[in-house]
């Protein structure tokens, strides 16, 4: 009941801090805030010191007084427990549900750890149809639609994956360890070809940079609007017409600031290959843009996937003080998620301080075998330790020290993914003075 206080008097805490730096970005000092939103004087200042909570009422006088929308001034929740969430094995299986698919029990669910805190919905599926074949026309198979969310899907046991893009059908049959990565609205299913043994996935969707502020921003904008935007992977010469067109540049006066010619400026800008990198630099001087912007980005998946046997994954051993501590293989991504990183991990070592380096990316972990791992973690200076068993589950913030350890060696799944707090964002903060971070997560006076 303590740590649910304490949860709430920070969320209390961030939303006032919410509400005063909001009248700051709009120029209101308190007798001004208090004429738009129609409060007694004296008040606002009660809202944003947390004396008085802010309700539904204040922010919804808010959103019709100022340019903003009702979760401009709604802080995100944290539900973890001093940077970690851990969901049992038990606690999964009480969530256990059955869908039905063409009448009949097709996947059994159940939900693994999430967080308000991430955009993960990570389940535990088991599949109920058993076929013989690898035909993806079987009757048998049920498809969705597919759906928003990115998909990294691991497998365990006989399990056939089926995938369609194009107008085309396939059929892959996994083994245990095999994974996959998956764009969005690819229709796929999944079926057991043997009841014999279990057949199950760990189904870690996600939305990444699709879904919060830019979804809910090209959502208003409308279809035209968004498929404008649009960038194709690998289409260099398309972001670069794009960042020209944002800076109102023409290829002349681009040429004459980056030295190149006119008519090797016009070949980048029909040309999907990138620039050299002396042209790239050249030109993102010119165009006063990190190099970076200039790199489209690319994906190496086939037909809407990615598939990664176990096989002929890599694999690689991490250092721990004395002897390695960890064995990773790499799991299913693409070059198109450069922040999302999929490993299975061993834990070789039963000492508990072979610290993984600090990670900017939300974390899910999965013990796969019927090993325990102890996981110990350091949140703001303090250290705690906790045991994962089989079948349990955990998500873990960005930035938390973590290691891991296990009496006899042991198995877990982890994927890695981007947070809000994008290398611009990280830049950005690196660029303030460090006395000021503080009023940027939390601001807590006036603006003069």
């Amino acid at each position: 009941m303590a740590g649910e206080l304490d949860l709430e008097t920070a969320y209390a805490a961030r939303a006032a801090a919410l509400l005063r730096a909001t009248a700051n970005d709009l120029k209101r000092d308190d007798p001004a805030a208090e004429a738009d939103l129609g409060l007694s004087p004296g008040s606002f200042a009660d809202y944003t010191s947390g004396r008085l909570p802010l309700t539904w009422d204040l922010i919804s006088r808010a959103a019709q007084a100022w340019p903003l929308n009702e979760r401009d001034l709604l802080p995100i929740h944290d539900d973890t427990a001093h940077g970690l969430r851990l969901m049992r094995a038990q606690e999964s299986a009480a969530s256990t549900r059955t869908i039905e698919r063409g009448g009949a029990p097709y996947y059994e669910y159940r939900d693994t750890a999430m967080s308000r805190l991430a955009s993960y919905r990570p389940e535990w599926i088991r599949m109920l149809r058993v076929v013989r074949d690898d035909d993806p026309g079987n009757a048998a198979v049920q498809w969705n639609n597919g759906h928003l969310l990115y998909q990294f899907t691991y497998f365990v046991g006989p399990v056939n994956y089926y995938f369609r893009s194009g107008g085309q059908s396939f059929c892959v049959p996994m083994s245990s360890g095999d994974s996959v990565w998956g764009l969005p609205f690819a229709p796929h299913s999944f079926t057991a070809r043997s009841d014999a043994e279990p057949a199950y996935i760990l189904a870690l969707t996600y939305g990444g940079e699709l879904t919060g502020d830019a979804q809910r921003e090209l959502s208003a904008f409308g279809r035209a609007i968004t498929g404008s935007l649009a960038l194709r992977p690998g289409d260099h010469g398309g972001l670069l017409r794009s960042v020209m067109g944002g800076r109102l540049m023409t290829i002349p006066e681009l040429a004459d600031r980056s030295g190149l010619t006119t008519a090797r400026i016009a070949a980048l800008c029909s040309a999907s290959d990138p620039a050299d990198w002396p042209e790239l630099v050249r030109l993102a001087e010119a165009l006063g843009v990190p190099v970076r912007e200039l790199l489209a980005l690319h994906t190496a998946t086939k037909a809407d996937v990615r598939i990664q046997p176990a096989s002929d994954a890599r694999r690689w051993a991490y250092p721990g003080p004395d002897s390695p501590a960890y064995l990773f293989r790499q799991l299913a991504g693409d070059p198109l998620h450069p922040h999302t990183t999929g490993l299975e991990v061993e834990v070789l070592t039963d000492q508990p301080g072979a610290l993984l380096p600090r990670t900017y990316q939300h974390q899910y972990l999965y013990i796969l075998g019927r090993e325990p791992v102890g996981v110990r973690w350091r949140h703001n200076g303090e250290q705690f330790d906790a045991t994962l068993a089989a079948g349990d589950s955990a998500y873990v913030v960005p930035g938390v020290e973590l290691s891991l350890s296990a009496v006899h060696r042991a198995r877990m799944l982890m994927l890695r993914i981007a947070c809000s707090v994008t290398p611009d964002v990280r830049f950005a903060i690196g660029a303030m003075r460090d006395e000021t971070i503080g009023r940027y997560i939390a601001e807590d006076r006036l603006w003069y």
